[in-house]
């Protein structure tokens, strides 16, 4: 079991994302989440994550697979990735600073652009088949000397789902 998750909530044609103080991805724009407590649920821990780094309350989320990563020939780990979206009618005002970083709307054409290196690298590797395919899958971040050389997706099967 993963320590992690990571939900990316979409309005319209954009994405919430995390500008981050901390490392990991210090100063890279990512998705909202954080640490799993002892009791909670995955979907629990990602709608409380959500709502302690940005006040949105989410009445679902949608279980989208898992993101792992191995470093220079080592499994490292991984999180639980999620998916919401909100109403077009949602207001949420941005640019928001907090104390884990600065919230803001990022068009997904822009997140996904292959010359963005403003986001968190393995995203938009991950992020299309979340936006765009209802399965779930295992995303394979595979990374050497710090570079990022390698990506695969496997999909889950229904004995693999948690």
């Amino acid at each position: 079991m993963y320590k992690y998750n990571i939900c990316f909530i979409k309005l319209e044609n954009r994405i919430l994302l995390i500008n981050r103080e901390q490392a990991p991805w210090m100063g890279r724009w990512n998705g909202i989440g954080g640490k799993l407590e002892k009791g909670e649920t995955l979907k629990q821990s990602v709608i409380r994550e959500v709502f302690e780094e940005t006040g949105i309350l989410l009445d679902d989320v949608v279980d989208k697979g898992t993101v792992t990563w191995e470093v220079d020939g080592v499994h490292k780990g991984g999180m639980y990735l999620f998916f919401a979206e909100l109403p077009k009618d949602y207001l949420y005002q941005v640019p928001k600073k907090t104390e884990e970083g600065i919230i803001d709307w990022k068009e997904i054409a822009w997140v996904l652009d292959p010359e963005n290196e403003g986001v968190a690298s393995n995203i938009p590797f991950f992020l299309p088949k979340m936006l765009f395919d209802d399965k779930q899958y295992e995303h394979l971040c595979i990374f050497k000397g710090g570079q990022m050389v390698g990506y695969q997706a496997i999909e889950k099967t229904k004995d693999m789902a948690k």
